[in-house]
């Protein structure tokens, strides 16, 4: 988890570095990445301080500081020796093919968000190496066509050993497709893993998942040969199915 989000994990905290920088106090480092995404978010900051002239839940107030957390870590790393040049390209890549300034930084800010809060055992260390490679992924993926992508699927089914096969790797490879590249590609994650088991693998004959997890560690590969997912990521999520072998 960054810093800047284990941090700003409390409305209270995220309110007090607030007041310093309306009281003119000196702020850190973090303090600063954390102002200025509060700044150019106002209906956030607004939540978070209650001055919208509306009622609001904790919950709301929570998911605001969520958010500038992630927003100002995804602002942090800029800076960061060891992952500015990682996240230069990475923005460079999606604003090349037609991403705008708030898309990128919604992009740069889920990596954050993934790392933190994205699987299951508790994360107190920030894990650059996992950020790095993640930013590593956002060129190919934001370069990603529809074409390219289908014909992703229809070489992974080819290349089945038989018809059976095929029917499973065409069923999983484009269950997985859209549910995490539905609305243009992302990083798979384990939500999306989640919800392809939920919809494709769940509650099947044993012979009928195996073959369906198989198809989906294979296609996993293929998207990792493709550059789509990176080393570390296509371990966690073979581990997460369960793979002896992740």
């Amino acid at each position: 988890m960054h810093p800047l989000i284990a941090r700003y994990l409390s409305p209270e905290a995220a309110r007090e570095t607030l007041q310093k920088e309306k009281n003119g106090e000196p702020l850190e480092p973090e303090e600063r990445f954390f102002v200025e995404t509060a700044a150019a978010h106002p209906d956030k900051r607004n939540v978070l301080l209650g001055t919208t002239g509306k009622r609001h839940l904790s919950s709301d107030a929570e998911a605001a500081v969520v958010f500038l957390a992630a927003y100002a870590a995804a602002r942090a790393i800029a800076e960061d020796p060891a992952l500015s040049a990682a996240t230069a390209k990475a923005r460079e890549a999606l604003t090349s093919e037609g991403a705008n300034s708030d898309e990128t930084d919604a992009f740069i800010a889920s990596i954050m968000l993934e790392e933190a809060f994205g699987y299951e055992e508790e994360v107190e260390a920030f894990d650059r190496s996992y950020v790095q490679e993640a930013l590593g992924e956002v060129p190919a993926l934001a370069a990603l066509t529809r074409e390219q992508v289908d014909a992703l699927i229809y070489g992974f089914e080819k290349a089945a050993k038989d018809e059976g096969e095929r029917n499973t790797r065409a069923r999983i490879a484009r269950a997985l497709v859209n549910t995490a590249w539905g609305e243009g590609p992302t990083p798979i994650n384990p939500e999306h893993m989640e919800a392809l088991y939920e919809a494709e693998l769940s509650e099947k004959p044993e012979a009928e998942l195996e073959a369906g997890l198989r198809a989906t560690v294979d296609f996993l590969q293929v998207l990792a040969r493709e550059g789509l997912v990176g080393p570390q990521r296509l371990s966690r999520l073979r581990a997460q199915l369960g793979d002896e072998e992740a």
